[in-house]
């Protein structure tokens, strides 16, 4: 069960609406004398941009980051706003990152970059972008290693390959068919 809230909608109601129960929850309870317990949320699935900016949770537990960011200090936010200041339980942070793409590479490069100049807005030193070729090239060293040269055996199987480089190879071969016949 999921709900977008967007638009004009009031909080209240969208998270009533989210929990299922009804508008006039208030009036049937009531009516029949009787609170029903109150079914509690179990996930709340949201794009990071919109968790770092003007989400307050009262508290969670989990944070599952699906796709790492250029942007470290994103994902600090969209993390610090789930951890709430006076909660008991632990935050867990699980992050998915596929093996041999760029999603890897993009990780590891936010491992090794100082995030201090993501945090400050790059204040220093203004001239220096936060992004250098070096490090876009980095981006894409991971998955070009494992690609193949074209002029390989077109036989050769593509299952080891992450989907999007096979397909791409697949669709060379298939052009480079195509022009020889």
């Amino acid at each position: 069960t999921y709900i977008r809230m967007k638009g004009g909608r009031k909080a209240h109601t969208a998270i009533s609406e989210f929990r299922g129960e009804k508008n006039n929850s208030k009036v049937s309870h009531k009516i029949h004398g009787q609170q029903k317990k109150p079914k509690s949320i179990q996930v709340l699935l949201l794009l990071i941009q919109h968790g770092a900016n003007g989400l307050n949770l009262l508290e969670a537990q989990h944070v599952v980051l699906v796709e790492p960011l250029l942007n470290p200090a994103a994902e600090a936010q969209a993390i610090s706003r789930v951890h709430r200041i006076g909660q008991e339980r632990r935050t867990l942070v699980h992050r998915f990152i596929v093996k041999n793409t760029v999603e890897e590479s993009i990780y590891k490069l936010n491992r090794s970059r100082d995030t201090s100049s993501f945090i400050n807005g790059n204040t220093k030193n203004q001239d220096q972008p936060l992004l250098t070729l070096k490090d876009v090239e980095s981006l894409f060293a991971t998955v070009t290693s494992t690609v193949p040269k074209c002029d390989e055996e077109p036989t050769e199987s593509l299952r080891h390959l992450p989907p999007s480089v096979a397909a791409a190879i697949a669709a060379e071969r298939r052009l480079k068919a195509n022009n020889t016949t």
